[in-house]
């Protein structure tokens, strides 16, 4: 017989899951603030139902599984216990130790987001403690509140409705002239923790809900398996543990004595988390459509070396060798001036500008009275070092014809 308690947990989130938003959660779709990149296309941003997604990774539902976040360096670690016998290919973001009992442990760590600081209170919404089971929706349709995009929702503090689900957030991808689900590793949400599509996906299937074939509205299962929401660090046999993804610069990643996870994305593994489709058998085989994986899932490494394609702050001295169009308009090389021999690539704009998947950010910014696109001070160009004769500079937004709000931001300037 069910509890009482776990009976009302359930009601409980399958009312919120299906109002127009979950408390603790949702917020609007911001732009993403990370430069990692995402396969998974939010069709929704034309129209489409949120999508289905399967799993046909590598990894197989634990036993006696665990999670602890930590909501400082914004990590997630999942531990438990491989199924007796498990001979599977395991991928390479995997960590293997041995158990007591003489079982392999498997260990793997995500980004997440967590709570949205607020100005006034200096605090963010959060639910520090242990937990003793989620309560999971394996599908979780959007509102007009929130972008859940289809993804798994899962509970571990049902008073607040704080939970494990998708990004929230989505970018364009120029490339490929689709929106893309992006996790922004940071405090963004309203005290949940986001994660990115496909992760949360092979997380829902690793804690024991078989994600290998589609869900409709309202299914629910209740997991069995502790959750510990910390303030503090992670650790892991003794070293402060942190995860191979870009994170605001807010995030207090660890430093000192830590063991950087990797991780993965559905850009290399494509064929791992797919949006289902009906006309294909429902297999092992039922994302191969999507594309081919680019990495080894062993050693994670690249299969071959993808071709150099010109960007938005790619170093140039001719408008020739910037050879790519975004937003019906062609690309040319911005010189600081008609004597300058280096420039780099850019764009008109007014307003706006495109964003392309692993490549550093652009801001449409003010320039000889018009405007251009410019690269954004990141990561991805070391800061403008890595674009010849630039520094960073405050850029205004040229608004042009367009709605957009006046606004500044730090771009690579001469």
């Amino acid at each position: 017989m069910v509890a009482p308690l776990r009976l009302l947990a359930l009601a409980s989130l399958l009312a919120l899951t299906a109002s127009p938003v979950i408390a603790g959660c949702g917020g609007a779709d911001d732009p993403a603030g990370t430069s990692d990149t995402s396969d998974l296309v939010d069709a929704e941003k034309k129209g489409v139902a949120s999508q289905k997604w399967i799993y046909v990774g590598l990894l197989p539902k634990l036993e006696k599984a665990t999670v602890n976040v930590s909501l400082k360096a914004h990590t997630a670690r999942v531990t438990g216990l491989l199924p007796a016998g498990f001979a599977g290919t395991l991928p390479f973001y995997a960590v293997t130790s041995a158990d007591p009992s003489g079982r392999a442990r498997l260990t793997v760590v995500y980004p997440v987001a967590t709570g949205k600081i607020d100005p006034s209170t200096g605090a963010a919404p959060a639910g520090p403690g242990k937990y003793a089971r989620l309560f999971a929706v394996p599908y979780t349709v959007t509102t007009d509140k929130a972008a859940w995009g289809g993804f798994p929702f899962m509970m571990y503090n049902a008073g607040r409705g704080l939970a494990f689900h998708g990004p929230i957030t989505s970018v364009w991808d120029a490339e490929l002239g689709e929106y893309e689900w992006r996790l922004t590793r940071g405090p963004v949400s309203h005290g949940c923790q986001r994660m990115q599509g496909e992760h949360v996906v092979e997380l829902a299937n690793l804690l024991g809900i078989d994600m290998s074939k589609p869900h409709s509205s309202g299914e629910s299962k209740t997991l069995e398996v502790p959750v510990t929401i910390s303030a503090d660090y992670d650790t892991f046999e003794g070293h402060l543990v942190d995860v191979d993804y870009p994170a605001l610069a807010s995030v207090a990643r660890p430093k000192g004595d830590v063991k950087m996870f990797p991780t993965w994305d559905s850009v290399d593994f494509p064929r791992w988390v797919c949006a289902y489709d009906k006309t294909r058998p429902l297999d092992a085989h039922h994302c191969e459509a999507v594309g081919p994986e680019l990495r080894s899932p062993v050693t994670g490494k690249l299969l071959a070396e993808p071709p150099v394609v010109p960007w938005v702050g790619s170093a140039c001295s001719t408008d020739a060798q910037c050879s790519f169009s975004a937003s019906g308009k062609a690309a040319a090389c911005l010189k600081p001036d008609a004597k300058a021999s280096l420039g780099y690539c850019s764009i008109p704009c007014e307003g706006y500008c495109p964003d392309k998947a692993g490549a550093n950010r652009t801001f449409c910014a003010e320039w000889s009275g018009g405007g251009r696109c410019m690269a954004k001070v990141g990561a991805e160009n070391a800061d403008c070092a890595d674009v010849p004769g630039t520094h960073a500079a405050l850029a205004k937004r040229f608004l042009g014809a367009s709605k957009a709000t006046a606004a500044e931001a730090s771009v690579c300037s001469y």
